[in-house]
């Protein structure tokens, strides 16, 4: 049975060289999961809807006389208004937040955001050996920040840019000893390959830190202190913020539990 998914296609619906990456980890990450093929459908066709910020996207779950019930795994909110629909079966939510905003929910979803399952995507590949100290990947609002560039051009930082193919961003971001990232799915990657990794905060007001918070509530965490680009610029590779300790505990116990969640239907 083919699965008719939903995810957050934007521009590159039309362009491909515009594919976000985090966006476009749904259907793979369901594919491997379920062993199933997937196909891209509206929310009026879709079976499910999984990785991103798109659960609003559920009132869009109906036909001319009746609302369609959805199986979500792993999607959540960005915004704290948000109200979600109970109609719809919660295999997992991103985090806490987004449980939170289903009132009447009956079910008890798992918790945590499927890009976290990369790892197991990328399988048994060989990993590609270390070549830099620092990757930086700006959300795609923040590519043309004149900061990103400055640190960019810092000695053992590489760009890595979210319009890459996925395979492409996997192998950079295991190329780098530390990530910053202004794209969430930037550090929700180095996650699942135990890299150390921090936000960094370039844009105000245009991306919603909530979906940060969300995320983290599932590994048990308050979302880390963002970075100021600033601060990387001055100080470089000597910042702090390249030798604070990492953990990130039950991590895998997440990963398992999102696993188990998937919807058998």
């Amino acid at each position: 049975m083919t699965i008719k998914l939903y995810w957050w296609r934007g521009e590159g619906a039309q362009d491909p060289s515009k594919q976000n990456f985090g966006d476009y980890l749904s259907p793979l990450i369901v594919e491997m999961v379920s062993g199933r093929k997937v196909i891209y459908a509206e929310p009026a066709n879709a079976d499910m809807i999984a990785i991103g910020s798109i659960l609003s996207r559920e009132r869009k779950a109906k036909g001319i006389l009746f609302k369609r019930h959805l199986h979500i795994w792993g999607s959540g909110t960005d915004k704290s208004t948000r109200t979600f629909s109970n109609r719809h079966t919660y295999h997992a939510v991103r985090g806490t937040i987004t449980r939170s905003q289903i009132p009447g929910l009956r079910q008890s979803p798992a918790l945590g955001d499927p890009g976290l399952l990369a790892d197991r995507w990328w399988g048994t590949r060989p990993k590609p050996r270390k070549t830099h100290r620092v990757g930086i990947i700006p959300h795609f609002v923040d590519q043309q920040d004149p900061r990103f560039h400055a640190i960019a051009k810092l000695d053992s930082v590489k760009a890595i840019n979210v319009f890459s193919p996925i395979e492409e961003v996997l192998s950079d971001i295991l190329r780098c000893e530390f990530i910053l990232s202004s794209s969430m799915h930037g550090l929700i990657i180095a996650d699942a390959f135990s890299i150390p990794n921090r936000r960094i905060h370039f844009s105000t007001g245009i991306i919603s830190d909530l979906k940060f918070d969300d995320y983290y509530s599932a590994l048990g965490m308050s979302s880390p202190e963002p970075v100021s680009p600033d601060a990387i610029i001055q100080s470089g590779l000597a910042h702090a913020v390249f030798n604070e300790d990492y953990q990130r505990p039950g991590i895998e116990q997440v990963k398992d539990d999102l696993t188990s969640a998937f919807p058998t239907f």
